[in-house]
């Protein structure tokens, strides 16, 4: 717990412009021993939401690595500095996603393989966690059912090593479907015991993910409580992260784990 292995950086055209070391040096006076940068990867498809900022250009790529590898020399004798992606598993791309895995695989170890896009029965992608307006439109428009059900079956395939040995093994934030929970009202009714099976079977860890802490309409860690105590007496390996975009937020409320009562 003395990690945070889920961050992002300038580079996110949703985060914050504060550089790469702002957020180093914040791990270092939080006390970490070991700090991830886990910037989102170039996307597969054409982004989806309105602003088109979801993720990282490709032109921005090779200095986002440059400059993790400069700090991590930089600071070798105060903190464990890795480079990494939050890559996403798009349905319908998997050869693209391979390749592209294959060429930066050295990243890949410190990596998290996260689902933001699902492929709707239409062949259109959705992006769930965009906004409340947009979530709540498109359960008028497809039903809720179809919403969860196709988020639940984009898990498996993402938990079934769609990439082979360059795979990410971390999942991030397992149930951020539940973003919008407090909006909608409705239970989201997936079988979670049967991804944690799905987790442990193949070896993968759960990004255990402060943010939704800070989410008005969900309020909890992502994934909640419970299923991170489900996850422990399975023997899942859980991965702390802020999931932060501003370094104020490195380290965000571990002292509220599970592991801490």
């Amino acid at each position: 717990m003395f990690s945070d292995n889920h961050v992002h950086t300038q580079y996110c055209p949703h985060g914050s412009p504060e550089v790469m070391e702002m957020y180093v040096q914040a791990a270092v006076k939080k006390g970490l021993t070991r700090l991830t940068f886990t910037e989102h990867a170039p996307l597969m498809i054409d982004d989806t939401v309105p602003e088109k900022d979801s993720a990282m250009s490709l032109e921005d790529l090779s200095a986002y690595i440059k400059e993790g590898e400069k700090l991590k020399k930089r600071y070798q004798h105060d903190i464990d500095i890795r480079i990494g992606l939050e890559v996403d598993y798009i349905e319908g791309k998997e050869k693209e996603t391979e390749a592209f895995l294959r060429k930066y695989s050295s990243l890949v170890p410190y990596s998290i393989l996260s689902v933001h896009f699902i492929l709707l029965p239409d062949g259109t992608y959705f992006c769930i966690d965009y906004s409340k307006e947009s979530f709540m439109e498109k359960i008028d428009q497809v039903g809720f059912d179809t919403l969860t059900q196709t988020y639940e079956r984009t898990l498996h395939k993402a938990l079934s090593l769609p990439f082979g040995d360059v795979t990410p093994k971390t999942l991030g934030h397992l149930n951020l479907i539940q973003k919008f929970d407090k909006a909608h009202g409705r239970k989201v009714l997936l079988d979670w015991t049967a991804l944690l099976d799905k987790v442990s079977e193949n070896h993968y860890r759960l990004d255990y993910n402060f943010a939704g802490l800070d989410k008005p309409l969900y309020g909890q860690t992502y994934p909640s409580a419970q299923l991170v105590s489900q996850a422990l007496d399975q023997g899942i390996e859980l991965s702390h992260g802020s999931d932060a975009h501003h370094p104020d937020e490195i380290g965000r409320y571990f002292e509220r784990s599970v592991e801490n009562g």
